[in-house]
């Protein structure tokens, strides 16, 4: 049996009607030299016997999603055989060339270890996400909120939110790719980051850094630049081809729910500035600082609009892990 040259990782729970759009788009792929591996968290809703009918047109295999999704994760691409390992989404659909320009970037270099794309989020799915609902507001809100657009847009982004693919001194990550706009870029360029959902890299590569690492909790935030960091430290480059084009289409079912469980969300931020970016002076200090206030707020605020508990395990969370990482730095 030939091996294939890549492997798409999709983690799944209870999202039957999502992940047939993202099969449907991979069966029409031009590229055929690959399997699917899909880490289900035992779904209820019918999703195997689906599941089952698209492994009769494509090479698909089920392994254990359960456990949180960074453990899905590890496991569905110890499972895997490609060179290539991505890590997408049960809620993408996938444009006919998408693996073939991811394939063949990588073919250009062999010191190119990750490679992403537009990850083009359509205006009906932007409700689905805190992050572009808020971008909404900071453009045509009231007064405060565009303020609060103005300090988000100028300081935390350097006045470059639509750059693709990049992290700022702060610790936020552009946004660039889930637009229409990077479509704008006529050829491949180097970048930090990897889309969560339009992440390739180098199996061989995954296997060096050792996985994902299950330090990320809850819904496993910052899992996977944790690893496009590791592989850059390793002397590899990340690319961002526009080519290599998705569509993310965020729905508010199966893990969504886990999403205003703040504790892990903050705990994940932290662990991962402290490990990757550090406040190392005064300017990435002051962001960072200002960063986590914000979104501690921002979390509260949804508290107060949605009465979640859980949304407030943000104020337990950040000064534990804060102080954690604080003392760890001036030990070491």
């Amino acid at each position: 049996m030939t091996r294939p040259k890549i492997s798409v990782l999709i983690p799944t729970k209870n999202r039957k009607d999502s992940l047939k759009k993202v099969l449907d788009s991979l069966q029409k792929q031009t590229f055929k030299n690959f399997e699917v591996v899909i880490a289900d968290g035992h779904s209820t809703d019918g999703a195997l016997e689906m599941i089952s009918q698209f492994s009769k047109k494509m090479p698909i295999r089920v392994v254990d999603g359960e456990g949180g999704l960074v453990v899905a994760m590890n496991n569905a691409w110890r499972k895997a055989t490609g060179v290539i390992v991505i890590r997408t989404d049960d809620d993408i659909i996938a444009t006919p060339d998408w693996l073939k320009s991811v394939w063949e970037t990588f073919a250009h270099d062999k010191m190119i270890g990750g490679v992403t794309g537009p990850t083009i989020i359509p205006r009906e799915n932007l409700k689905a996400r805190d992050i572009f609902l808020a971008q909404e507001k900071f453009r045509s809100g009231n007064f405060i909120w565009r303020l609060l657009g103005k300090i988000y847009y100028d300081f935390f982004m350097e006045g470059q939110p639509y750059r693709v693919s990049h992290w700022f001194a702060c610790g936020a990550f552009s946004l660039g790719s889930n637009y229409k706009e990077c479509l704008k870029i006529k050829k491949p360029i180097e970048v930090d980051n990897l889309e969560a959902c339009n992440f390739s890299v180098r199996r061989a590569l995954l296997v060096k850094v050792g996985g994902f690492d299950p330090m990320f909790t809850g819904v496993g935030e910052y899992h996977e630049p944790d690893v496009a960091f590791k592989i850059q430290k390793l002397g590899y480059k990340l690319i961002f081809n526009p080519k290599a084009q998705i569509f993310h289409c965020p729905v508010q079912t199966g893990i969504y729910k886990a999403r205003p469980k703040a504790f892990g969300r903050a705990q994940n931020f932290i662990n991962f500035y402290f490990r990757h970016m550090r406040p190392n002076n005064f300017d990435k200090w002051l962001r960072f600082t200002f960063y986590l206030l914000f979104l501690n707020l921002f979390w509260g605020y949804k508290f107060f609009q949605t009465k979640k508990i859980g949304q407030l395990g943000c104020f337990v969370a950040t000064p534990i892990t804060l102080i954690k990482n604080i003392f760890r730095e001036t030990r070491y």
